[in-house]
């Protein structure tokens, strides 16, 4: 399973967990979140993306035209909130 990086890259106005551009995390191997030392993750926005970051994981398993290997720019519920970026690692 691909290690993807999701990092804050856009906050459209506010963000209740207090996120910063910039804020990532990791979901390495067989679905291990790892979070940096001092930082945290909003649990309503890691719900959301959820879904996403499971089937990139294994993006190599899907039909060459599905839409998850074109995706990478997500956002969390709130419409004024957070925009992530998932990128795949090496």
């Amino acid at each position: 399973m691909k290690g993807l990086k999701v990092e804050v890259v856009k906050i459209k106005e506010r963000c209740g967990a207090k996120h910063k551009i910039g804020d990532h995390f990791f979901i390495r191997g067989l679905g291990m979140i790892e979070i940096p030392p001092e930082k945290r993750i909003c649990i309503y926005a890691l719900n959301s993306l959820f879904p996403f970051l499971t089937a990139k994981q294994r993006e190599d398993e899907l039909p060459h035209d599905d839409w998850i290997s074109e995706t990478e720019i997500l956002t969390c519920p709130d419409p004024k909130g957070v925009v992530f970026k998932v990128t795949t690692l090496p």
